[in-house]
């Protein structure tokens, strides 16, 4: 090139624009608790603040444990949603506390202050026991009334004016509000009642407030801002709550953002994403909305009741068809019982828990989604088919490949009650040879999440697990849910 060429291209090459990063915005979270809502009548109430950041986001129905762990009451609630983790770990069992583990599972407030003093923590509660019990520590700033003594219409309105101050000036990189008057007008009025949507109403309009706040902060365009929502339980048509009901157990998470996950979140996912936005690790049993692992059970196709007249035909929830390569074989000698139950079936909480409440089905926490279950007890409501033969039926996986593996990872969730001669196992098959049992269920063991390190022959290109539930009558059940093998 000559010297006047080059001199013709050297301005052309200054000019080329080139792409420069954007700063990362500075991550907030605000959790908003709103006692005793349920989804359903939320979503029908005149709700515009609420609905919007649902525009903004995603949300989704839950359901509670029940009372083969916990009340469906506050205490257990919200000691859920702060702590990320069920109540078969952090102990509140009922709104007296009495037991409870909350010092080895401290709240997510508490656990962001910990992780990095720097960040600027928040609550204001007008329900005190949250604060003497679930949010002792952990808050540079906390704004408590008793709204049991002055009542939750106007406590919850200074609430609301003491946090729109904080969400407004202060740093407020991670805040929870609650508001408690909508529980009260179920409590008063029943979850039907005009004087319910009404509280609802007020409460949106509060949470309208809140937003406005967040939005008017003067480095809100340099903030990367979660709002979430969620409640600590439902409530009966003519109020109350504390039972195992659908009405009672309901809950729900709403979040903005980007994540949609396919199955719906639980109430320990709150936690677990308000530290995931925060940069904070923290090992709960939530995952942050979008992250919890992909399960195979949730791709099967449910069909309505057959036998099970006590469910509404409207709640699709079971199928004896699994996923692909998934399959299901009951014994020969098996005599026919409820449709539903014959052998193992893939299923979902809202379907089993309502074919016989109050049995400590509700406790299935940790399964998310659809799972498999195998239900002698259900089973033998069709004829007593027990008094002719056993409950034997096998639930087999697809081959996993294991080639050039010395051993390999079997997890699963497993939620098991125990009566009479029914037991579990579970055996893993190598390139089709003998079934090797790996682990026996014979004692309740609810809400479990099971992990077994298992030999691979040398050799072995292909593994095989199944999990097969016999010698049962009228016993008790067997639900499994998120298997894998790595």
């Amino acid at each position: 090139m000559t010297r006047a060429a080059l001199a013709l291209l050297l301005p052309l090459l200054l000019v080329i624009p080139v792409a420069v990063a954007e700063p990362a915005k500075t991550p907030k979270v605000l959790v908003i608790g709103l006692d005793g809502a349920r989804y359903d009548k939320l979503l029908s109430a005149d709700t515009p603040n609420i609905k919007a950041l649902l525009n903004r986001g995603y949300g989704a129905r839950s359901a509670l444990y029940g009372s083969g762990m916990a009340q469906t009451s506050s205490g257990p609630g919200w000691s859920t949603v702060l702590t990320g983790v069920w109540p078969d770990k952090h102990k509140v069992k009922d709104n007296s506390f009495a037991g409870n583990a909350l010092a080895s599972y401290p709240s997510w407030l508490e656990r962001a202050n910990t992780a990095n003093p720097a960040l600027s923590t928040y609550a204001a509660v007008d329900w005190k026991p949250i604060s003497d019990q679930i949010l002792r520590t952990g808050q540079d700033r906390k704004y408590v009334l008793d709204g049991d003594t002055a009542g939750y219409t106007g406590s919850d309105e200074k609430i609301t004016v003491d946090a729109e101050q904080h969400l407004r000036t202060n740093a407020a990189d991670a805040s929870f509000v609650y508001l408690g008057q909508i529980d009260i007008a179920g409590h008063s009025n029943g979850a039907d009642s005009s004087q319910y949507a009404a509280a609802m109403r007020t409460n949106d309009a509060q949470i309208g407030r809140l937003v406005s706040a967040i939005e008017s902060r003067p480095s809100y365009a340099s903030e990367d801002w979660l709002i979430m929502i969620t409640t600590d339980h439902g409530h009966t048509a003519a109020g109350g709550h504390g039972g195992d009901s659908p009405e009672e157990r309901m809950t729900f998470v709403i979040s903005t953002g980007s994540a949609r996950p396919a199955v719906a979140p639980k109430l320990v996912d709150v936690a677990a994403s308000a530290l995931k936005h925060l940069g904070v690790s923290a090992s709960l049993d939530g995952y942050a909305i979008g992250t919890a692992p992909v399960d195979p059970f949730d791709s099967a196709t449910l069909k309505p009741r057959q036998d099970e007249t006590g469910v509404p035909a409207s709640v699709l929830g079971w199928t004896h068809q699994g996923p692909a390569g998934w399959t299901v074989t009951t014994a020969s000698s098996m005599p026919q019982g409820v449709a539903e139950w014959q052998g193992w079936s893939f299923t979902t909480d809202d379907f089993w828990t309502r074919t016989a409440p109050s049995q400590q089905r509700e406790a299935n926490v940790r399964a998310r989604g659809v799972f498999a279950v195998a239900d002698p007890d259900e089973w033998d409501d069709k004829g007593s088919p027990s008094s002719r033969g056993k409950f034997d039926s096998t639930l087999a996986s697809p081959a996993y490949d294991v080639t050039g593996k010395s051993n390999v990872k079997l997890e699963y969730v497993s939620h098991y009650l125990q009566e009479g001669t029914q037991r579990g196992t579970v055996s893993v098959s190598f390139d089709g040879g003998p079934e090797q049992v790996v682990r026996t269920h014979n004692t309740n063991g609810l809400a479990q999440q099971i992990s077994l390190d298992v030999t691979v022959p040398q050799g072995a290109r292909t593994a095989k697990v199944s999990w097969r539930l016999f010698e049962a009558g009228n016993n008790w059940y067997w639900a499994v849910d998120a298997p894998r093998l790595s």
